[in-house]
């Protein structure tokens, strides 16, 4: 994968990466990418930033399947009070439907929609409201069937008669995915009536230092960057919302007319946090390289099948015997990820004392201190940090 020369957002020069590793990389979906991961950080905005996938266009229409597996599949959000799993797409509508402020009978579009269940849950508290589809494959095209028209559906392209259309467009985890982040925005602002509400869900790589490695994840925003693309697209900026859904922010937007883009506050703290992010992965590396070769062949298990896991297995194939995958998620209990079983915690292997934490290392040992193991021998737990 080559560097890159401008920057997605505001088109400055960029200079070295901040951060390279060689392939295979991994993707959002957890599959291993035979590319390099390549990171660049922008010191005009702030804006963090990986090339282009091979074969981009591709990815999007036929590989990238999310949430496909079953009609149920969803991803684990937190567990409640009473140990009751939290999902995602139902905390998205719930935000959606306080952060869009959606007129009766609005006409509202999901962008980059894939299944499109967080809009169906909404359609299901506000049924006067009227949903349209729009996703780049026509995987999901199966999911939308029952709930939305025909006529209300988009695949590849949006018809030009949708110009202007919408009280509300929302777009749940994609921009971070798309190469020309500007041109996404700018198609959404041409569809959006004036004054019409943009709602845009992205991860936070400050709160989720992951995501600075995930290979498809194009875009890593900041507070300055994405208010520097949302302005330059005809967009005046309302919310920036990082407490209701931790590791990722949501923005709502109102659609202006004119490019309103200018100096923003906090680039350069937000250019230096992207670097110690950079500088973290290169150490994590080096540390985890250096067990698993001290540790080779010995029997181990991963605590959390999601992306920090994935990684981790991804480093340790061929040199550890990793037995099992341990995680909360009731949904892929049963399963397996990676070749690899996963399990509830309370299936730990009686044979295995080492495991590696695969969370993100900002929550990583408050999430560990209410996990309880079924023994009584000590355990050798191996952090990211």
């Amino acid at each position: 994968m080559r560097a890159m020369a401008l920057c997605r957002v505001c088109g400055s020069t960029l200079g070295e990466p901040a951060y390279q590793a060689a392939a295979p990389a991994l993707t959002s979906i957890m599959t291993a990418l035979n590319s390099d991961t390549v990171v660049h950080v922008c010191e005009r905005c702030s804006h963090a930033q990986c090339p282009n996938m091979p074969d981009i266009q591709t990815f999007y229409d036929t590989t990238y399947r999310i949430s496909l597996e079953a009609d149920d599949h969803d991803q684990l959000f937190a567990l409640a009070a009473d140990g009751r799993p939290l999902y995602r797409t139902d905390h998205q509508a719930a935000i959606s439907l306080r952060m869009l402020e959606l007129p009766p009978g609005a006409l509202i579009l999901d962008y980059g929609a894939a299944k499109s269940d967080t809009l169906r849950k909404l359609v299901e508290h506000r049924p006067d409201i009227i949903p349209h589809v729009f996703d780049v494959s026509r995987d999901y095209v199966f999911a939308w069937q029952d709930w939305v028209r025909a006529e209300h559906q988009a695949t590849y392209t949006i018809d030009p008669s949708w110009h202007g259309r919408f009280d509300a467009v929302m777009s749940h985890f994609a921009i971070e995915h798309v190469a020309e982040p500007i041109a996404f925005l700018a198609q959404i602002r041409a569809v959006l009536k004036p004054g019409g509400r943009l709602l845009i869900s992205l991860p936070d790589v400050h709160a989720n230092p992951g995501d600075m490695i995930v290979v498809d994840h194009l875009n890593h925003f900041t507070d300055p960057s994405i208010r520097h693309a949302l302005k330059a697209t005809g967009f005046t900026v309302n919310e920036i919302n990082r407490a209701d859904f931790p590791g990722a922010f949501f923005v709502s937007a109102t659609a202006r007319e004119g490019n309103l883009a200018g100096p923003e506050d906090g680039v350069a703290a937000a250019t230096a946090q992207n670097r110690e992010i950079c500088r973290f992965w290169k150490k994590a590396y080096a540390s985890l390289t250096q067990t698993r070769d001290r540790m080779a062949g010995q029997r181990c298990t991963i605590y959390g099948a999601g992306f920090y896991g994935s990684w981790i297995a991804q480093q340790l194939s061929g040199a550890m015997d990793v037995v099992a995958f341990l995680d909360q998620n009731p949904k892929l209990h049963e399963s397996q990820h990676m070749g690899i079983p996963v399990r509830h915690p309370a299936e730990l292997d009686e044979t295995v004392d080492t495991i590696f934490i695969g969370l993100n290392p900002l929550k990583a040992r408050a999430i560990m201190a209410s996990v309880s193991f079924p023994t009584h021998r000590d355990l050798n737990l191996v952090w990211l940090d």
